[in-house]
């Protein structure tokens, strides 16, 4: 079941909810609101409840201060105190819980106006008045049993979040019925060494050996991850379709989404951000040039000899396009130094989990601020206009990171093959390109490097 929490300041109005829900088979956790004590600011302090529990459900009060003929704004502050403390992530039910019916709207406009940047607004709020329902038990429970089921985007939500959950449970369940199976697996310390070696095995397939020693837990999310997804996808069917239509009647049509939006889900689906000192050497890092290693004119002397390009001409051949005239000059200028270097590693997937990679492979990539997509296009020679300077560039959807919103391109002209803990040009780790989007860079490079060169004489 969902995590449903109610609130009321009146410890017999909380008893007589909390009970409603127990007689329908639905847990919930009762907190009683604390009145006028200065310690208790959100009036749930005295429960720590952040850890543990994600509401999806939060029935509460209207009035929890209790005070006399109050106005909208003076009911809206205890409840976005109280809603800042629960800290709810994700989408959830406001069910009201009050005498107060006809104030809803006020106090919800009131949270919508001056709260929406403090707290998590509720995906719908429902009604539950205490005049009608409190004195007749079998109606709130009934009441209650459809809470859910009032809003179709919120349960169709709400059931993919459960299944995911029974689809991890049925994959556990399948694990540790292989280990029981096994007929040498006599006595209970027998059967959980069969799992260990079960799961063992299943990380150790998914990384490599030596990859998965030491990074177990990636070696296992790896492993387990496809068998999470064949369980959930067993699940679907007609009647899932049926609610998806139902919840979302925009599939099948083509959206138009804010540009933000955009870079926010193309980061959600193809990279992660990772800790600047995430490992270097790991597949589908990008890694940002040593800032400090160039502040010195020799550093960069020697990083220009090596690399064969002075740092500017090389920003303008591969990512960024020149733009005449003084005001011009200034923004490509501004645009160069914005950007930022860096280096994406490339090992393939059964090399890297091999170890067979002496030196895992790099190759060249810029972040450049989105405020210069202008200077990202080029002009082709017949006049035409593409957002790459050659074909041997890749270009990833917009991304964000570090809240903000870059065009990332990479080069495969420039690969090159390091020990990345002992090389000067590496400095830190920034994120982390997924493997599906991963597997497309790979698989472009790769063409790229074995096109063919023809001689003809014409």
């Amino acid at each position: 079941m969902p995590g449903i929490v109610v609130i009321d300041d009146n410890q017999d109005e909380l008893d007589s909810i909390k009970r409603a829900f127990f007689e329908a088979g639905i847990p919930c956790l009762p907190i009683q609101y604390i009145n006028n004590d200065p310690d208790n600011e959100s009036g749930i302090d005295h429960v720590d409840i952040s850890d543990w529990i994600s509401p999806r459900i939060i029935v509460t009060d209207l009035n929890l201060t209790e005070i006399q003929n109050a106005k909208a704004v003076n009911l809206a502050g205890p409840l976005a105190k109280m809603f800042q403390k629960l800290s709810v992530k994700g989408p959830y039910l406001l069910c009201i819980w009050s005498k107060l019916e006809k104030d809803v709207a006020d106090v919800i406009q009131v949270l919508e106006e001056r709260h929406w940047n403090d707290i998590t607004l509720p995906l719908q709020v429902s009604v539950i008045s205490k005049t009608e329902f409190l004195s007749e038990a079998e109606k709130l429970k009934e009441k209650l049993k459809n809470l859910i089921s009032e809003n179709s985007l919120f349960d169709t939500l709400l059931n993919w979040e459960m299944r995911t959950s029974e689809a991890g449970r049925s994959a556990v369940a399948m694990l540790y019925s292989l280990a029981q199976d096994n007929n040498q697996s006599k006595s209970i310390e027998d059967r959980a060494g069969e799992l260990r070696k079960i799961l063992a095995a299943i990380g150790n397939e998914a990384i490599g050996l030596k990859n998965a020693a030491d990074t177990p837990a990636l070696a296992m999310e790896c492993g387990l991850i496809p068998v999470l997804e064949d369980q959930v996808r067993s699940m679907s069917g007609a009647a899932l379709d049926n609610k998806w239509t139902d919840a979302v009647p925009e599939i099948g049509t083509k959206q138009n989404i804010d540009d933000a939006v955009k870079s926010k889900l193309n980061t959600f689906y193809h990279v992660e951000e990772v800790l600047e000192d995430f490992p270097k050497d790991c597949r589908g890092v990008f890694v940002s040039i040593n800032g400090k290693y160039l502040e010195t004119e020799k550093n960069t002397e020697k990083f220009e000899k090596r690399i064969g390009r002075s740092i500017e001409c090389l920003i303008h051949e591969e990512f960024l396009r020149r733009k005449g005239k003084a005001e011009g000059r200034a923004l490509t200028e501004k645009a160069r130094n914005e950007t930022i270097l860096g280096f994406l590693e490339i090992s393939a997937a059964c090399d890297y989990a091999q170890r067979k990679t002496k030196f895992p492979r790099y190759i060249l990539g810029a972040l450049i601020p989105a405020e210069f997509e202008e200077l990202t296009s080029f002009t082709t020679s017949q006049g035409t206009k593409k957002d790459r300077a050659h074909d041997g560039v890749y270009r990833l959807p917009r991304i964000e990171v570090k809240g903000k919103t870059y065009i990332v391109k990479f080069s495969f002209k420039y690969q090159l093959g390091a020990q990345p803990d002992d090389n000067q040009w590496f400095g830190g780790s920034l994120f982390r390109v997924r493997d599906q989007i991963l597997s497309a860079i790979i698989f472009n490079c790769s063409q790229y490097a074995s096109r063919p060169g023809v001689i003809s004489f014409l």
